[in-house]
């Protein structure tokens, strides 16, 4: 009989029980927190995680991914084949079965049947973990693969747009010329095989600079330019005015291939400045006939003066009154001869046409030059002239010629607006310096501009006056914002209308 075990014994062993069920306790508590934790994190996960069987059965699906495909894990247990339900083409059946059968933890991009029928992109990467159980990791691209072929589409659209656009369009990229699209290389030719040509080809001279300037700013980060008009040579040769075209260049910085660049869009108006001149002449012709009495008036006086000093000369030859009276009446028809001289060179250069050529001038010489064309015809017509020029105005860099034509055109205009009127006709003519900028001001007692009226005056071709062209005011906006000035009308305090011309003080152009 074996013997009783002894009481220190027992309590030894029930010691050492009580000890491992407590351990066991504890590990049966880790592992449920442990399986808490996972469950938690297997459902909170921002990505999906799943695991099949080799049958196709699912044994795992969080909330990702029954957000992602619509599928609840209780609707997919009810399927035998549940796998099947999302990968319903055969080839992609068995790769993605394959796949997730023989884990490797390569990312793989499947097309994924949503529970609405419609199809997602995804990409899946299979893993095995330490207890042998195969889960896979999935992540949902079908927005990103949307936008990708959505910008294909938009690239493939840009480029068909650039390639067929009947506008020029070229990129610059440190200062040379490294694309050109068809209707570029129509109007300029095409781009030379052995090297990109600088920007500054066969570009006129005078207009160089401003290009230069222009693209300094653009790599500045200033404001995108609202754009310019150059003379252009396609064949190089500057002395030939015939092969001349004028375009009208608008720029925008650009990132092209990694680098800062420049996008240039040009459309050819060689043809609209063509005919653009021609109104200018008819304009300056119009203004001309206007002052045409006040120009033969100051003509006939000089003239007549000359005619009764030749009748005086022949008396005194006759008479033989001596060398020193004839010389006297020759120095008289002299300065009479030079005053009809004078006036012809004046009608001369207002009426000849020519580029713009800015020089620092006193605002006041053109103001005065106009008004003396007009004087004559002022005076006849009863209309009171004002004149209010500062004396103490800064030169600033304008065309006198240009700057004459203005005036003239708005005296003019003055005028006409007051031809009914049988008295208190008047125009004040104004000049003075403010802050930065010189103002010009031509303004009549006349019937005034309504404020309907204002913004269309200057648009070409609107006119209210019988036998006018209405190119008059555009070519004066124009002129002025040549100059970067601006040209606005408003009520005048003498009852009419009120013309303001604003030129900015320091406008010189630009250094090469």
């Amino acid at each position: 009989m074996a013997p009783k075990p002894r009481r220190k014994d027992l309590e030894n062993r029930l010691e050492e029980l009580t000890e491992k069920i407590a351990l066991q306790e504890e590990t049966i508590r880790s592992l449920r927190e442990s399986e808490e934790k996972f469950r938690t994190i297997f459902e909170k996960a921002p990505i999906m995680i799943d695991a099949f069987d080799a049958r196709g059965r699912c044994l795992l699906w969080n909330t990702q991914c029954e957000k992602m495909l619509g599928w609840s894990k209780e609707e997919l247990l009810a399927f035998d084949d549940s796998l099947a339900i999302l990968y319903p083409d055969p080839r992609e059946y068995g790769r993605a079965l394959r796949n997730k059968t023989n884990p490797d933890g390569n990312f793989r991009e499947y097309r994924v049947t949503n529970k609405d029928g419609s199809t997602r992109i995804q990409l899946w990467a299979n893993f095995r973990l330490p207890t042998a159980t195969v889960i896979s990791a999935g992540h949902d691209i079908t927005g990103y693969r949307q936008a990708q072929d959505a910008l294909t589409k938009s690239e493939q659209l840009f480029r068909e747009l650039v390639e067929y656009s009947l506008t020029g369009i070229s990129i610059i990229q440190d200062e040379q010329i490294i694309y050109r699209n068809p209707e570029q290389q129509r109007l300029l030719g095409p781009l030379p095989i052995t090297h990109a040509p600088s920007v500054y080809e066969h570009i006129h001279p005078d207009d160089v600079p401003l290009v230069k300037s222009l693209y300094r700013d653009l790599l500045s980060g200033k404001e995108k330019h609202p754009g310019m008009v150059v003379r252009f040579f396609p064949h190089g040769n500057r002395d030939d005015l015939h092969d001349m075209k004028w375009l009208h260049c608008r720029a925008s910085p650009i990132e092209y291939q990694g680098s800062p660049a420049i996008l240039i869009n040009i459309m050819d108006v060689t043809m609209a400045r063509e005919l653009e001149r021609l109104l200018h002449v008819q304009d300056r012709m119009t203004s001309l006939g206007h002052v045409a009495a006040g120009i033969a008036h100051e003509i006939r006086n000089p003239l007549s003066g000359i005619n009764i000093y030749l009748d005086a000369l022949e008396k005194i030859l006759v008479r033989g009154d001596g060398l020193e009276r004839a010389l006297d009446v020759l120095e008289k028809m002299h300065s009479a001869s030079l005053k009809i001289e004078s006036v012809i060179k004046r009608v001369m250069d207002f009426s000849k046409p020519s580029e713009p050529r800015f020089s620092r001038i006193a605002i006041n010489d053109p103001i005065e030059d106009a008004l003396a064309l007009s004087s004559v015809t002022l005076r006849k017509t009863g209309v009171e002239v004002q004149l209010c020029l500062s004396t103490d105005t800064p030169p600033c860099y304008a065309d006198p010629q240009l700057i004459e034509q203005v005036i003239l055109n708005l005296i003019t205009n003055a005028a006409e607006a007051m031809k009914d009127m049988d008295e208190g006709k008047k125009i004040r003519i104004s000049s003075f310096a403010r802050g930065e900028s010189i103002i010009m001001s031509v303004e009549d007692s006349g019937p005034g501009v309504t404020p309907d009226r204002r913004h269309k005056i200057f648009d070409p071709f609107y006119t209210t006056k019988d036998g006018s062209t209405g190119i008059g005011l555009s070519l004066c906006r124009r002129i002025v914002t040549d100059h970067g000035g601006v040209l606005r009308v408003t009520a005048s305090r003498l009852g009419g209308a009120q013309f303001i011309i604003e030129l900015p003080i320091k406008r010189e152009p630009a250094a090469p």
